[in-house]
């Protein structure tokens, strides 16, 4: 579906020109088309004659240079307060294929997904592949968010719960030599996926392994708590608080006040360095 979707830059460049040989030659014009950027949309959620005209889908994407893509999308009803309101932040990777003007993104769905794309000057749409496809939204029309649309979806962002850890991240750390490469992938299924590298000069060392995590309440201090349990044995855990800003997660044990990573959205520039750790590395998987 279009909008449980889709960062690196997409450039679609035209050239034409128009000269004979008695004059000089110009340069020829060029019209570029970004996608790099955010996007907004308002999607309204009345599909059939009883649904509640007022409800409504605010849905925000924003893709970057890095290949990277990640979603917001803010569901409610215009007449009710903003704590009635749901909030969902997922991020993932794209490619696009210029040529047959489509975009492919991995990570914001259970499968990879391929759309269609096109500009009109500064509007851009999203349809599927399938034209006949049985989807209730043919086709999303996105436009450049103004700064007062930003600043409703801030307000949004900060009155609005969510598990914005979901997904994969990676991070790297040096100590004395050590450097310790780790890639995260929370699920919506409450597991937690760790692929760990730990290279020292010419040595790698992977480790991969699978926990368990649940949202913990009433912690002293910390409003956004995750409790990750110990790989064997449950009922052995730690307490790790969490925060997502400007798309960059942050980990930090509750019981050492200073201790804490910092992870970004997986990229294919990742994935690629991760291949190449895995052909030089001595793994230690475990589940």
């Amino acid at each position: 579906m279009l909008v449980a979707i889709m960062t690196c830059g997409l450039t679609v460049t035209t050239m034409t020109s128009c000269s004979n040989e008695d004059d000089p030659v110009k340069p020829d014009p060029v019209i570029t088309e970004t996608l790099t950027g955010e996007w907004l949309t308002f999607v309204n959620r009345n599909f059939d004659e009883d649904d509640d005209k007022n409800d409504i889908e605010y849905v925000l994407l924003s893709f970057d240079e890095a290949g990277v893509i990640t979603q917001k999308v803010y569901i409610g009803n215009t007449t009710q307060p903003i704590r009635y309101w749901e909030r969902m932040h997922r991020h993932g990777i794209y490619t696009v294929n210029e040529a047959t003007h489509t975009l492919t993104y991995e990570n914001l769905t259970l499968e990879p997904e391929t759309i269609k794309y096109s500009f009109d000057k500064d509007l851009l749409t999203l349809s599927p592949i399938d034209d006949e496809a049985d989807y209730r939204i043919k086709s999303l029309t996105f436009h450049r968010p103004t700064k007062s649309e930003k600043d409703l979806l801030s307000v949004y962002d900060l009155s609005l719960w969510g598990d914005d850890y979901v997904g994969k991240w990676f991070g790297v750390n040096e100590h004395n030599g050590l450097y310790t490469y780790m890639m995260l992938d929370f699920t919506e299924g409450s597991g937690l996926k760790t692929i760990r590298y730990s290279v020292y000069e010419d040595k790698c060392t992977r480790t991969a392994y699978t926990q368990y995590y649940n949202e913990a309440d009433d912690i002293e201090d910390y409003e956004k708590v995750l409790e990750i349990h110990s790989t064997t044995d449950y009922s052995q855990s730690d307490f790790y608080w969490w925060k997502v800003a400007d798309n960059t997660l942050t980990l930090g044990l509750t019981k050492y006040e200073d201790m804490f990573s910092v992870y970004h959205p997986l990229t294919k520039a990742d994935i690629e360095l991760m291949a190449e750790l895995d052909k030089k590395s001595n793994s230690a998987d475990s589940n």
